[in-house]
């Protein structure tokens, strides 16, 4: 009887209980699923306050930033910069994202703010939520009852390479695939549903004008996914409509990507081809243990073999699915497009290390997460049988201690943290899924089982909070204050460049007063040719040994002091800030007209004589006159006083990129392999000569723009014509 009492009592609560979760508004289940990611992001931030300022944030987001919104504060827009040399060429670099409105918001809000971390904090909590967000949504397009699609929210947004390497520092990859999940979302509306393109426009725009590449293939292969559906189901309406707006993507890829592309062949990215060096690519042992929040495996990187954080972790819920099968045949019809980015993903993240200029496939990790966040939402919203028989949940047991076993054999000195995810994760699902004494499951409310299952994700995750509270990537240790960086320009003139092992710095945070690094230098407001460039000009960079974030080989400062300072006056430096270190205990002899101050950290050179920046005529060879009547960062224009009948070359302190044209003469090779060259002949005497920058193809950039705004505006306009007609007939 009392046995009777008790069971009869459970079912009355779960009986209430149920029915008032599931009666919830929707908002309520989006806003408890963007609540949950901010408790996760608050405990790191408690754990490691500079968590979401990591790596390149510090050294390259940020700097970047502050650089585009001075610039756009002063009502200019620069896609050349001479005096930043390899790193000036901000249309080739792409990531800049210089034509994306989400980018130039970030910029401008640089302005306004002392506090470099605090700032990119709030941006990286933004898209976190604005990714979970669009989860939510994707799910709920996909037919997941609300309570599931918060899961599917919250899991989407904490995958081990969003939470480990994109979110602290790889800003560009959070930015796409937040854009991703809206412009899945946007997509799949207007061509199963005919809802308006126009969301669909701007979510891709967006996405493609960040500027980073592998949200751009992730989003070709759900356009082809969708086309294909459309084929195989005889639908034209779809097809068309899949074909109209990728063709939109396709033309604002072209106009993003195509300056990097014809601008690649005279950088270090020219010569890559396919290679598997296990740089950040995983393997099956990997994806086996993804299940397991605090499982290490042997991902190589920067760290060596084991990465030492749950790089490779998708979700604890994966092992749950078994609860809720067999899945229905219009549910898989359902999740055939999940199922082909899912497959994609994987595919190319268990592919080779280096395919030409894409490198670091764990970088798709994100869409693989997002694909099943969205399969696990939906299928938990069309269960078969209501509750899970205790097979099932035998089964979602023994699969996540499989997954503990794989996460052991990866990485065996980590098994206390391993026992205790698999501990956890286990006693949770037999906490909400197992009808205990005859008591009825949790579970056996779809609307409580996700509520708890959210809340329950909390607690996996907080092991993962404690042990593993940073990326696996550097810390440079930069001041938290723009004014202290932007003060350290105080000191220089413009025209400045860094030697020697810049990484030093991190060592002692004092040293930053005397020297910055990489995008770091923007702050300042000077031009400084060690800037970050994921596109180093190869001559130049080789010349000096210049790595990606401005280090330079000790042997550098001799080159740019030798023959008199020769390399130095072509770069039209100013100062050279040499940073002590093997190799550089003592300073050369200078050349005349250079002065030396020592400091604790550096060396300050300086020039006694300021020169003019670069950008402007370096020299002329014999017999040759010029006198340059006008330029700035992308035009000199000069008359030519002088120049023999078999012609002369005029030498320009600028990179030679491709894309310069000259109205007169021709471009000739550079000199010393990287220095823009004019070649003129007799016939240009006493005439103007503009030389002139545009990024290589640019006309047929600027048409496949024109053409994506016109097929946007046409496709939008007949959309709204024939709503409006339908409305009128109804």
């Amino acid at each position: 009887m009392a046995n009777s009492d008790v069971l009869t009592r459970s079912r009355s609560a779960v009986a209430r209980t149920g029915p008032r979760l599931a009666a919830l508004p929707p908002i309520v289940w989006l806003l408890s699923s963007v609540t949950s990611v901010l408790i996760v992001c608050a405990a790191r931030i408690v754990r490691t306050p500079s968590f979401f300022f990591w790596d390149d944030t510090q050294l390259g987001a940020f700097g970047q930033w502050y650089g585009l919104g001075s610039r756009l504060v002063n009502g200019e827009f620069v896609f050349l910069s001479p005096g930043a040399w390899q790193g000036g060429n901000y249309l080739a670099e792409g990531q800049w994202g210089l034509w994306n409105p989400l980018t130039w918001l970030i910029a401008v809000g640089t302005q306004v703010t002392d506090s470099p971390a605090g700032y990119a904090t709030v941006i990286k909590l933004v898209f976190l939520v604005l990714l979970c967000v669009g989860a939510y949504l994707l799910a709920r397009e996909y037919g997941a009852k609300p309570w599931w699609a918060a899961v599917a929210g919250f899991a989407a947004s904490l995958g081990g390479q969003t939470i480990y390497l994109d979110a602290p520092s790889w800003v560009t990859g959070l930015q796409n695939t937040a854009l991703f999940a809206f412009s899945w979302w946007a997509l799949k509306r207007h061509v199963e549903r005919g809802r308006s393109p126009i969301p669909f426009f701007v979510c891709s725009y967006l996405l493609i004008t960040f500027g980073y590449v592998f949200g751009v293939i992730q989003l070709a292969v759900l356009l082809l996914a969708f086309a294909c559906i459309g084929l195989a189901t005889r639908s034209g309406v779809r097809f068309a409509r899949t074909m109209f707006v990728g063709a939109f993507a396709a033309l604002i890829t072209v106009f993003v990507f195509l300056p990097g592309l014809l601008t690649s062949p005279v950088t270090r990215r020219s010569g890559a081809g396919i290679a598997n060096d296990l740089f950040l690519n995983m393997d099956l042992g990997d994806l086996a243990a993804s299940p397991i929040a605090t499982a290490v495996t042997s991902v190589r990187g920067y760290w060596g073999d084991i990465v030492p954080v749950p790089l490779q972790y998708v979700s604890w819920l994966i092992p749950l699915v078994v609860l809720f099968l067999p899945v229905t045949r219009s549910t898989l019809r359902a999740l055939i497009v999940p199922a082909v980015v899912l497959g994609f993903t994987l595919l190319f993240v268990l592919g080779p290390s280096v395919i030409g200029p894409l490198r670091y496939p764990a970088r798709m990790m994100p869409y693989a997460v997002l694909a099943i966040a969205i399969c696990f939402a939906v299928v938990a919203s069309r269960p078969r049988d209501p509750i899970p028989s205790r097979k099932k949940v035998v089964a979602a047991v023994a699969l996540t201690c499989a997954a503990g076993w794989f996460g052991w054999a990866a990485q065996p000195d980590s098994y206390g943290w391993v026992i205790a995810a698999v501990i956890i994760q286990a006693g949770l699902v037999l906490l909400i899924f197992w009808p205990w004494r005859d008591r009825p499951p949790l579970s056996a409310s779809p609307a409580a089982a996700a509520a708890a299952l959210l809340v329950g994700s909390l607690i996996v995750l907080a092991p993962q909070v404690v042990k593993y509270p940073t990326s696996p990537l550097g810390d440079f240790r930069v001041p938290n204050s723009v004014s202290a960086l932007a003060g350290v320009g105080d000191d220089i003139q413009n025209g400045a460049i860094t030697v020697g092992d810049v990484y030093s710095l991190q060592s002692d945070p004092k040293a930053y007063s005397e020297s910055l690094l990489a995008n770091l230098w923007y702050l300042t407001g000077k031009d400084v040719a060690s800037v970050y460039t994921v596109l180093p000009f190869t001559a130049f960079a080789d010349e000096l040994c210049m790595d990606l974030r401005g280090a330079t080989c000790p042997e550098a400062l001799d080159t740019l002091l030798a023959s008199e300072g020769e390399v130095a006056d072509d770069l039209s430096l100013n100062t050279i800030v040499v940073i002590k270190g093997e190799g550089l205990t003592e300073l050369p002899e200078l050349p005349t007209g250079w002065s030396a101050e020592e400091r604790q950290f550096t060396w300050l050179i300086t020039r006694d004589t300021v020169v003019p920046p670069a950008g402007g005529v370096l020299r002329t060879s014999s017999g040759v006159e010029v006198e340059v009547v006008s330029r700035n960062d992308t035009e000199v224009v000069m008359r030519v006083i002088a120049v023999p009948t078999t012609g002369g070359d005029v030498i320009f302190s600028r990179l030679a990129w491709p894309g310069y044209s000259t109205s007169a003469g021709s471009i000739g090779d550079p000199e010393r392999g990287y220095l823009l060259t004019v070649n003129l002949d007799g016939s240009e005497q006493g005439t103007l000569v503009t030389v002139s920058f545009l990024p290589p193809g640019w006309a047929l950039e600027v048409a496949a723009l024109a053409i994506a705004a016109v097929l946007a505006f046409v496709v939008s306009l007949a959309h709204h014509l024939r709503r409006r007609g339908r409305h009128s007939a109804g």
